[in-house]
């Protein structure tokens, strides 16, 4: 396997790394090892070093660190599950989080009869906690990305209209349905999606989570320009 660093150590630069340029150098790590070593089962950074590894890296580096062993692990269902599921049990919410993200890695593009994606990720929809949401949700639109599954969709759904879901859970859900939804305008993806943008204030569409919601809806519609003619009009009350 190939491995972006050699020891996973940083030293100062000339002028003293800060540790803000430190936890960005070791998410770069993650990510540069990651899609090095896509789908190739194994690595020296993270699948056989992952708990020291992970801990150099904070909140959301910690979670992309972790689903990036998704990406080493890809389609390996089976094994790769197993190497992932121990992280779904630490202390840190953005580790668990990560983890799920992972799963749907894992099994992105793959059809199982045993659906592992859903019935793990399944019961994190509605979380009480943000992160552990969007771990699932975009696991789930990675996973299910395609295939207009509308078990999948029914069970996205009311992520949008709950009272509990941040912005940022709302904008990667839409982000999610449209993955799976992807070019089929789904009725109901399409006008739940349009009903919560209305819903929203001027203040909360002008937030950069809102923007997934229409790139969410965009890609229900990619490629069927003429059908997308009754979403446009709608988009001009909003």
């Amino acid at each position: 396997a190939v491995v972006s660093t050699q020891s996973g150590h940083y030293g100062r630069g000339p002028y003293g790394a800060s540790n803000v340029d430190s936890a960005r150098q070791n998410l770069a790590a993650s990510f540069v090892n990651g899609f090095v070593n896509c789908a190739f089962g194994g690595d020296k950074l993270l699948a056989e070093n992952g708990n020291k590894w992970l801990y150099k890296n904070k909140e959301h580096g910690m979670m992309s660190a972790t689903a990036s062993l998704g990406l080493i692990l890809l389609w390996d269902v089976d094994g790769g599950l197993t190497q992932i599921d121990k992280y779904l049990y630490s202390s840190e919410d953005y580790i668990k989080c990560g983890s799920l993200l992972a799963c749907g890695i894992v099994n992105s593009g793959v059809r199982n009869e045993c659906d592992p994606a859903l019935a793990l990720l399944s019961d994190y929809v509605l979380h009480q906690s943000n992160n552990m949401r969007i771990g699932s949700i975009v696991g789930l639109g990675l996973a299910y990305a395609g295939s207009n599954r509308e078990d999948v969709i029914e069970l996205l759904l009311p992520v949008l209209s709950d009272s509990n879901s941040s912005l940022e859970v709302v904008g990667q859900t839409a982000l999610a349905l449209g993955m799976v939804a992807i070019s089929s305008c789904h009725g109901e993806v399409t006008s739940t999606i349009l009903q919560t943008m209305m819903d929203k204030s001027d203040t909360e569409l002008k937030d950069t989570h809102c923007r997934f919601l229409a790139l969410g809806l965009a890609l229900t519609y990619l490629g069927k320009q003429e059908e997308a003619s009754p979403a446009v009009e709608a988009l001009k009350v909003v």
